[in-house]
């Protein structure tokens, strides 16, 4: 199955079967199934979510889509605008893979809050010494004292 994709701001009110829909700005894809079940399939777009790939004719995702929470189940990649079926996941492989999700997430995302606070303190603190410096104002002021 080849599917196409439409680039779009909001995503629309009705999700078209064989397109896959592209909100960069909110950094989420759309598209129906494959399977033709007809369940709404998002795959947000994050560093530790999908990446999706762009080459100015096609797209592709990454990592594969398991609809592991669908009755369909289905498995496949979206790889050039064609859908590459994959293996069925035993419940002991999802949960093992959700569980790898959910530790990668909270790695990636405490090692960046901590360097945002670190970005923080490094902002506060140039501030303070810019606040420190002698202005104009502050020299005259000591000129008088």
């Amino acid at each position: 199955m080849v599917m196409q994709h439409k680039f779009v701001e909001l995503m629309p009110d009705t999700i078209k079967e064989g397109i896959i829909y592209i909100s960069p700005e909110y950094g989420t894809v759309i598209h129906l199934c494959a399977c033709g079940c007809g369940e709404e399939i998002n795959t947000p777009l994050s560093p530790t979510g999908w990446e999706l790939t762009y080459n100015g004719k096609f797209i592709s995702l990454s990592p594969s889509i398991g609809n592991w929470s669908y009755i369909c189940r289905s498995h496949y990649w979206i790889l050039k605008n064609k859908v590459i079926w994959a293996e069925d996941w035993s419940e002991n492989q999802v949960n093992l893979k959700r569980q790898n999700d959910k530790k990668e997430s909270e790695s990636y995302y405490s090692k960046n809050k901590l360097k945002e606070n670190s970005l923080e303190k490094q902002y506060d603190n140039k501030n303070m010494k810019i606040a420190e410096k002698d202005t104009f104002w502050t020299k005259m002021l000591k000129i008088f004292k």
